[in-house]
């Protein structure tokens, strides 16, 4: 393992240095290239699953600015909540049954890169996105299920890649203002555009929000991104970010509090709530297309991650004396690579692709979890070094059997191994210590027939799996670490005119452990096998070159196997509809509704979680200068139209107010919706 460790940490240098060697010896044969004259090809990119989302540039545009993780709710079903009141944490991602908590059962990246994180200090498979800038999205690739090759790890209700540009056409400055002394500015330019692509982009972000005790939410990002070919056959990406983020959060309310006059919806039972986090990404990304149809291709990346969390879920529940105060600390180097072959061959008079590679990922971490009042340590709970490391070796095939029948599917088996060592000592209560290993298998198979009348249809089956916490694993060895998920879907899409797209798509997903909310820990624990199944239907209409109608609609039923229990808090019907219009004038706007239905808070159903519906206006407007100014492009924003009471984040649990009996009470606790918020500004584009 410390060889293939002691690889990954050198392939970049072995990659530069074969790109410094290939451009030196094809500076001797530059009489014999031929430069033939660039083509553009356009074509319709194919999918593997009805429930396949891609979610363009234009699109992301005419959200409204904030969290960018509310990307995400323009893949059907796929919902993103804020989990604490305004604050800088990973979002709650609802999706296909799974309350995914803050990402266990979502597989995120970004450029191929994850950023789930491993053995987390808050939650297994904490996503956070705050440090993505949307602007620089290019576009959104959003996968459900676990029918895809590439996708190892989390990736079991779905997974989603943001894919960032290589350039932008314009220099661009951006500043916004908005209600709870909002405001947002961003810079973004490409200093070159031909041979060598550029791109560079900061932005700030700063909001007190809706709530009595403001949050001083702040965050800091920024992007420089190099794009080239080293030779005529080959590309080289290399992408930089830097992201900090602080914030206080209003945490999670108890109904009765709230309903008694206690405290009001946007006030906090401890305002000390919040955190800081710091992430520093490096990545490079090479391709190399050999003669014969090989690519040869390497992504690599490196992360340094840092979180500083203090939460209170239970308020005097466990110490009635300084409160339940939490106190998380996560901080870790992350590495990683997906290196391999893609080779075109032809079948009899089809031709497929065939791609091997090897990902690998090495997590090197701290983490703590101790007591506090006030934002002052009380005492460690528990104190660990961890090094947890990955080896995913896989195969994807895809092949066009038939004209009317293509394939895609493979293969992957990832290796896991755990290193835990106790950096407390007799002082901690919890003190998780050794090794451990797990390994798990999982095949893909997706077949598509057609297209007939404009008309394709889809099956797909495959397993996959999400991995536990490390310290779950080398104190609980007899217990599988890899969580294993087998699905099944089918689904049909459908253009019957060239204005018009339908979806519709069935599926189930059975899960070998359930991660459920534990609210007096403030984590997630694992329960029985449960079943999920349900059923998507989308829409998308364009009567008129500048009008497009989209409605989506999702239903979803989720149970222990064993008992027929309720999942608590997993979702079961959402809908997401918008009427967008694009003028020739240079206006656009969309107006979108996002509906959840009530949820089971509990196993038995006895309670329910309150249902919402929500309205974003989005408009923009562009204004044409005398050249060579460029152009203004107006925009504004009406977030909860209709100025809607509503509940983000809900959980059931027990905890204790002052005054109350020893043993807490049961109550739903809530993170309150924001209120209707207006924002806006102004963009100035011009050309360097």
């Amino acid at each position: 393992m410390r060889h293939l460790h002691a690889l990954a940490v050198c392939f970049p240098a072995c990659v530069l240095f074969s790109l410094l060697w290939a451009d030196s010896a094809s500076g001797h044969d530059q009489e014999e290239v031929t430069v033939l004259e660039e083509m553009e090809v356009v074509g319709e990119r194919p999918i593997a699953a009805s429930s396949n989302r891609i979610i363009l540039n234009e699109d992301i545009l005419l959200q409204p600015q904030g969290r960018p993780a509310d990307l995400l709710r323009l893949a059907p079903g796929l919902i993103t909540l804020e989990h604490s009141g305004g604050a800088g944490k990973a979002d709650q991602f609802l999706l296909r049954g799974f309350d995914a908590d803050h990402g266990t059962d979502l597989a995120l990246h970004v450029d191929g890169m994850p950023i789930n994180m491993r053995s987390h200090a808050h939650g297994q498979g904490y996503g956070d996105l705050n440090f993505i800038i949307p602007e620089t999205v290019e576009e959104i690739t959003v996968k459900k299920g676990p029918y895809h090759v590439e996708y190892g790890d989390f990736a079991t209700a779905g997974a989603a890649n943001y894919v960032t540009r290589e350039s932008v056409p314009q220099t661009m400055v951006q500043s916004a203002g908005g209600n709870f002394n909002t405001q947002r500015h961003l810079f973004m330019t490409s200093p070159t555009h031909d041979r060598f692509r550029t791109l560079f982009a900061g932005e700030f972000y700063y909001t007190d929000g809706p709530y009595d005790f403001v949050n001083r939410n702040t965050r800091y990002n920024g992007l420089a991104k190099l794009t080239f070919a080293p030779s005529a056959t080959s590309q080289l990406s290399v992408t930089l970010s830097q992201y900090y983020g602080r914030w206080n959060g209003s945490g999670q309310l108890p109904l009765r509090d709230v309903r008694s006059g206690g405290v009001d919806r946007f006030g906090s039972l401890d305002p000390s709530e919040g955190g800081k986090s710091i992430r520093s990404t490096g990545r490079l990304d090479y391709h190399d297309d050999l003669p014969g149809g090989g690519t040869v291709f390497a992504r690599l990346w490196a992360q340094y991650y840092y979180l500083s969390l203090f939460s209170n879920f239970t308020f005097y529940l466990n110490d009635p004396v300084n409160g339940d105060g939490i106190e998380q600390t996560d901080r870790r180097w992350l590495t990683g690579s997906d290196i391999g072959y893609r080779q075109i061959f032809r079948l009899l008079d089809y031709e497929g692709t065939m791609t091997a590679g090897l990902q690998t990922r090495f997590d090197q971490i701290q983490v703590r979890l101790g007591t506090q009042q006030k934002r002052s340590s009380l005492a460690i709970t528990q104190e660990s070094d961890i090094f947890e490391a990955s080896y995913s070796p896989y195969l994807k095939l895809d092949l066009q059997f038939l004209p009317w029948m293509r394939f895609v599917g493979g293969g992957r088996v990832d290796v896991f191994t755990y290193n835990v060592k106790d950096r407390c000592g007799a002082d901690c209560s919890e003190r998780p210590n050794g090794t451990a290993s797990n390994a798990i298998a999982s095949g893909k198979a997706n077949l598509v027939f057609g297209p007939w009348y404009q008309t394709e249809f889809f099956l797909n089956v495959g397993t996959g799996f999400h991995s536990n916490d490390a310290r779950d694993a080398v104190e609980n060895p007899s217990t599988n670490s890899l969580t294993r998920a087998i699905g099944y879907e089918i689904g049909i899409r459908s253009r019957p005119w060239n204005w018009s797209e339908f979806l519709a798509t069935f599926w189930l997903l059975d899960l070998g452990s359930e991660l459920v909310f534990v609210g007096d820990e403030g984590t997630t624990e694992p329960r029985g096998k449960t079943r999920r199944l349900g059923t998507e239907f989308s829409s998308r209409i364009t009567p008129l070159d500048w009008l497009t109608i989209r409605g989506d609609v999702t239903y979803t039923h989720a149970e222990f196997r064993k008992t027929g229990d309720s999942v608590p808090l997993a979702p079961q019907f959402t809908g997401f509809s918008s009427v967008t219009a694009r003028l020739p004038i240079g206006l656009s706007g969309t107006l979108q509704m996002l509906t959840v239905g009530s949820r089971a808070g509990t196993e038995d159903d006895s309670v329910k979680l309150e249902p919402f519906t929500i309205f974003d206006l989005v408009l923009r407007y562009k204004i044409p200068l005398a050249p060579p100014t460029g152009r203004l492009e107006a925009f504004f924003s009406i977030r909860n139209l209709t100025d809607t009471d509503w509940r983000q984040a809900q959980f059931y649990y027990e905890s204790r107010l002052p005054g109350e009996p020893a043993g807490g009470i049961a109550d739903i606790h809530f993170v309150p919706g924001t209120p209707r918020m207006f924002m806006g500004g102004l963009t100035w584009f011009w050309s360097t």
